[in-house]
């Protein structure tokens, strides 16, 4: 009897899960290895990262997930030596921080978790202290065998790392485009200057050491969450932020705190004060974002008609006033051609088959418009059905024929449509000006084009008509 291949549900495939499995292994060995010995970690990356990865990934997680991280975490802390007890209780805090932090984002919308709005920003500082806080207190209650500090000591000790770590982290993770966004790009050149200045201002800070030398970046990363976008800036905070722990820790930059409160320690002083620095940075950035995104947003309404995607009417009128005034600037000007398009009989397929139908038309009239149209060439919607062509470097005379070809288009243009009989036509009058010969200005070439596209009309429709020439006067 034949043995069925075994099937997987869509959200229990092996191969993801083995992934998370592997990937948290390897995160953790990583983190045990550059453990200072006989001593927590001085950046445990490990939850943050995780965490980030089922927000990312929902798929993942689920109680499969969530067992096979720990027992990863588990494998990982007896293959260096550790013993039973304290990986199954100290991994079992790691994972408190990896569940509370998922719980408590995995909840909110997208757009929050995905920290493009201010409230996503302090919502995943939120989480971070809970989850913090969660394993701190976990691991005071599993702390008598192994650690000889006080309580209170020990949670402090857990929370500042755990907070400060998540804070810098989990931003970057959460705010990373997809893949092939990341591989596509901006296509825009990055402005180092910022960048270079944070740079300076981390070296100033531990050349000048002191309490308050973990400030001196905060100008420059504000300048940056100005300059860059919430992913970069994430990855520029956590660089700044690991950096200034990293030195606090090496005590580079000679920091202290008055011992008033028992417990208290330089490092867990340093980890909060540069965990709450980033804070600010943050939210300008995710602000700043989303202001450069409305304006981009406005700028295409002004610049780009919804309906058919063709310029509108203002944006024609700057593009053609600077081409023409362009071209006067030159000593040996090129021809110019203007055209005036309308749909012939719009008024009745709108009164027959409804404005939806005509919007449709419209669209459909741009796209085949489009289509016989090359760069450097304008394209615009005047107002309702007429629309407006100019064609640099084409004389009015051979630009008949190109007028011609963009009529036979319209005319063999299959609508999409219920109803097979309709069919669209196109009148088109035009104008322009040849090679040196001084060019009129936008108004006169409107007019003139729309006087030959009424001719036009009134000579049958669905044919193209070139302005008459004007007369010199004596």
């Amino acid at each position: 009897m034949p043995v069925e291949p075994m099937v997987f549900p869509a959200h229990s495939r092996p191969l993801p899960h083995l992934a998370l499995f592997s990937l948290t292994f390897i995160l953790t060995l990583a983190g045990i290895l550059a453990r200072p010995i006989e001593s927590l970690s001085l950046f445990w990356p490990v939850n943050a990262v995780l965490a980030g990865v089922l927000l990312r990934y929902p798929r993942l997680a689920n109680p499969l997930g969530f067992v096979l991280i720990w027992m990863a975490m588990v494998g990982a802390d007896l293959a260096c030596g550790s013993t039973w007890p304290p990986a199954l209780w100290f991994n079992l805090c790691n994972l408190g921080v990896i569940v509370t932090i998922w719980l408590l984002l995995s909840r909110l919308p997208r757009l929050h978790r995905r920290m493009r709005t201010p409230h996503g920003v302090l919502s995943v500082f939120g989480a971070c202290a809970a989850g913090a806080m969660v394993a701190a207190s976990m691991a005071c209650v599993m702390a008598a065998p192994w650690f000889q500090e006080s309580l209170r000591a020990t949670w402090l000790a857990w929370f500042s790392e755990q907070f400060s770590t998540s804070v810098l982290v989990l931003p970057a993770l959460l705010t990373a485009p997809n893949t092939g966004a990341l591989l596509r790009g901006s296509g825009q050149a990055i402005r180092l200057a910022p960048m270079l200045v944070l740079l300076a201002s981390l070296a100033l800070s531990i050349a000048f050491g002191g309490p308050g030398a973990i400030a001196f970046p905060i100008a420059a990363l504000l300048w940056c969450a100005w300059t860059y976008s919430p992913f970069l800036v994430s990855l520029l905070a956590l660089t700044a932020g690991s950096t200034l722990i990293v030195a606090v820790a090496q005590n580079l930059m000679h920091f202290s705190v008055p011992q008033s409160v028992p417990g208290v320690t330089t490092l867990m002083s340093a980890r909060l004060g540069i965990a709450m620095l980033v804070l600010g940075p943050l939210v300008v950035a995710c602000v700043s974002n989303t202001n450069r995104s409305l304006l981009a947003r406005l700028a295409h309404q002004a610049t780009i008609d919804h309906l058919t995607g063709a310029l509108t009417r203002s944006a024609f009128t700057r593009r053609a006033n600077a081409l023409l005034d362009s071209r006067q600037q030159h000593a040996q000007a090129l021809p110019l051609t203007l055209m005036m398009l309308d749909i012939d009989h719009f008024k009745t397929i709108n009164d027959r088959h409804g404005h939806g139908v005509g919007d449709q038309v419209l669209r459909q009239f741009a796209n085949a418009l489009q289509d016989q149209l090359h760069d450097g060439e304008l394209f615009a919607r005047l107002g309702g059905e007429e629309f407006v062509v100019i064609i640099p470097g084409l004389e009015p005379e051979r630009a008949k024929f190109t007028a011609e070809r963009m009529r036979r288009a319209i005319q063999d243009l299959h609508l999409t449509h219920n109803d097979p009989r309709l069919q669209i036509t196109v009148s088109i009058g035009l104008d322009g000006c040849t090679a040196d010969t001084p060019a009129p200005s936008l108004d006169e070439l409107l007019v003139r084009a729309d006087k030959a596209l009424y001719r036009a009309k009134a000579h049958g429709r669905n044919r193209v008509e070139q302005a008459e020439p004007q007369r010199q006067v004596v």
